[in-house]
């Protein structure tokens, strides 16, 4: 029973995973190509809701992540880890040619006890041509 449990487990942390990367890499893209338009100092949770949690999976709760946004030094700068943001955290859509970083943060919920995970993290970078 453990060993199905860890099974079933596995297989929803890699497809929470997956979604998690593929909605943050399509919400990039939109930001990128002009097609979403975000103010600076607006709420992440209008932009959550608006724009990027009509790309989550259906299986995946949009009540559960939390989205920062927001311009880095550099490319190199995004592959730092940091902590997971606080709910009331703004977007900043940076400037002309602003290196970005989207990053979602989701906690299931569920607790997953074998494994013990308790934040999957989606990342995706890019930079602003508008």
């Amino acid at each position: 029973v453990m060993l199905l449990v860890g099974i079933f487990e596995l297989g929803f942390l890699l497809f929470a995973q997956i979604s998690l990367d593929y909605a943050a890499g399509a919400a990039a893209r939109s930001l990128f190509t002009g097609q979403i338009t975000v103010k600076n100092g607006a709420n992440q949770q209008t932009f959550q809701s608006a724009d990027f949690c009509s790309y989550l999976s259906p299986l995946i709760t949009c009540s559960g992540v939390i989205i920062v946004l927001q311009p880095v030094a550099d490319f190199k700068a995004t592959l730092t880890s940091q902590s997971a943001p606080t709910a009331s955290t703004t977007v900043n859509p940076g400037g002309h040619g602003s290196v970005m970083m989207l990053q979602a943060y989701y906690t299931p919920g569920i607790p997953l006890w074998p494994l013990n995970v308790s934040t999957i993290i989606g990342t995706a970078t890019f930079m602003n041509e508008y």
